[in-house]
């Protein structure tokens, strides 16, 4: 196990006792029968209670760049039996995955690490259902008026934020006349 890998793991129970992510999900209007996906992963520290949320019936897409964090989750996946957990090697500007197909994307500590934010936005727009959110949690790590720019010039618009610091984005929808 590589030490970041090993690091993160221990820090994940102080985690548990701070963020509470079963309440959080919840609280961000995640169902059973959702397709979810959890933007930088890590070690799906979101992405396994999403998929207890979500059920059989839904499915936690867990994204990451990092190689040996994806085979983590793989193995975490596996050993749970978390079957409708699916880790995905990819960038989040560019997912792989179909257009229209998620119901919640969300982000906790990682816009600020991507690198074309307006291309993720831009794909985050492509790959949401509509009505679908964007939940993105910075925890002041960038300011919250730059991430309303970010999405609203992305097709977003800011529905709620909750405990200060997370923003919950809608989908626009288009005007079928259009």
């Amino acid at each position: 196990m590589n030490l970041k890998i090993l690091i993160a793991s221990f820090l994940e129970k102080f985690r548990e006792r701070s963020e509470h992510p079963l309440e959080r999900l919840r609280e961000i209007g995640l169902k059973e029968g959702m397709v979810f996906i959890d933007v930088g992963c890590t070690l799906g520290f979101y992405s396994f209670p999403a998929a207890s949320i979500v059920g059989e019936k839904g499915l936690v897409y867990a994204l990451d760049i990092n190689p040996s964090l994806i085979s983590y989750v793989e193995d975490k996946a596996a050993k749970k039996g978390a079957k409708n957990v699916k880790p995905i090697l990819a960038s989040a500007e560019e997912t792989g995955l179909p257009a229209n197909s998620v119901d919640i994307i969300f982000l906790h500590l990682v816009l600020h690490d991507i690198k074309n934010k307006e291309a993720a936005v831009k794909e985050f727009n492509r790959i949401l259902k509509a009505p679908g959110k964007l939940v993105i949690d910075e925890e002041n790590v960038m300011p919250l008026d730059a991430i309303k720019k970010l999405t609203e010039e992305g097709g977003f618009t800011l529905s709620k934020t909750l405990k200060e610091t997370i923003q919950i984005f809608e989908k626009e929808e288009k005007d079928p006349r259009i």
